[in-house]
């Protein structure tokens, strides 16, 4: 049995809005700024959700409920699938200062918490590898949907701050020093930012079906991926493969393009091989809200849908002057443009790599 998996409704709360239709807005507007995070005596851009409660957990229930709200109603029974590379990491940061640390059992507890407080009681499964958590995630809902195991499926991903994630990258000097500015070459790495978001799955009709969907591995290094863009080019075909596409019908795609010297180099020459020299239009959501790691995934396909359903397609902020090594040009200029079939890529932090094609429905 394999059925067709439906998009059937998103919710998102990021630093520019707290629906897909207000982000989509704010993204065509080119809002795109972003607070400092302190960290020690450094301090890096980041982009936080709207919430003003200090405390963690307060602050994870709130961004949970508001973004479940969006979805309407839903049968106590719906299976919930979670992705995150933090989890409630900054709770007990939180927790530690206070010399209260409480360790539960499992980290996982906090998905229960989560499905409590999304009054959800079915099945809860939690999925945690780095930046694509949130396509692994809908693909292990998915897999069980079009095998007719379940006939819908919550896939919900957070990612809220912590200074033991912002304290690794910037370690790693991953982090740039003002913004984001993927394919340029004066990118100097990441901005980091909160993101919850969801999307429901169905096996009935939807606005969107998921055409084709592939997770892998690039065992290159574990910061980065091979630089000749093969392994995220063999993926990107496996994808198109299962669609049953050629690269010529993808009319944009949504990279990864965090603004890290070397990802994207190796993103943009996968792009190459790919589609030769017909590379559809680009869009990196990045410089907008920020890389929300195990979130992202979730949080950009949710923008990217929003985007496509009112024909409003922004511009990449932070991009003007194209890479000599890269050669290839992000959209500068928004458009009203009608998109069937988009692409998103996905490369993650310690080889995991995704891509995911959807496809309009009439």
């Amino acid at each position: 049995m394999k059925r067709p998996v439906q998009i059937t409704g998103s919710a998102l709360l990021c630093a520019r809005g707290a629906t897909p239709q207000a982000v989509a807005q704010a993204l065509w507007d080119g809002e795109c700024s972003s607070q400092m995070r302190p960290l020690g005596e450094r301090s890096f851009p980041f982009f936080a959700l709207p919430l003003d409660d200090t405390d963690w957990m307060t602050r994870a229930e709130q961004a949970v409920r508001r973004v479940v709200a969006q979805l309407g109603p839903l049968a106590p029974e719906t299976p919930l699938f979670i992705a995150s590379s933090s989890y409630q990491i900054g709770h007990f940061e939180q927790q530690a200062r206070a010399g209260q640390l409480d360790m539960p059992p499992a980290s996982a507890s906090f998905s229960r918490q989560i499905a409590d407080w999304a009054g959800l009681s079915g099945p809860c499964s939690s999925i945690s590898n780095a930046c694509i958590s949130g396509f692994s995630a809908i693909d292990a809902a998915r897999s069980l949907i079009a095998g007719g195991r379940i006939d819908e499926a919550i896939v919900l991903g957070i990612e809220l701050a912590n200074d033991s994630t912002l304290a690794g990258f910037a370690a790693m000097e991953l982090l740039a020093r003002r913004s984001c500015r993927p394919f340029a070459p004066q990118r100097d790495g990441l901005v980091l930012g909160e993101a919850v978001s969801a999307i429901r799955l169905s096996a009935a009709p939807g606005r969107w079906r998921i055409a084709g969907l592939r997770t892998g591995i690039d065992a290159y290094s574990t910061t980065g991926p091979d630089p000749d863009g093969g392994p995220i080019a063999r993926l990107a075909v496996d994808c198109l493969n299962e669609a049953e596409m050629k690269p010529a019908d993808i009319e944009l795609l949504k990279l990864q393009a965090a603004g890290s010297p070397g990802t994207d180099l190796a993103e943009a020459n996968a792009l190459r091989r790919i589609f030769g020299n017909a590379v559809p239009p680009l869009i990196s959501f990045k410089p907008s809200f920020g890389h929300t790691l195990g979130a992202s995934g979730i949080a950009e396909l949710a923008t990217l849908m929003a985007c496509l359903d009112g024909e409003k397609i922004p511009a990449t902020p932070g991009f003007s002057q194209t890479d000599p090594e890269i050669g290839l040009q992000l959209m500068v200029d928004r458009n009203n443009a009608y998109v069937e079939r988009a692409m998103l890529n996905l490369v993650g932090f310690g080889g995991g790599l995704a891509t995911m094609i959807i496809e309009r429905q009439a």
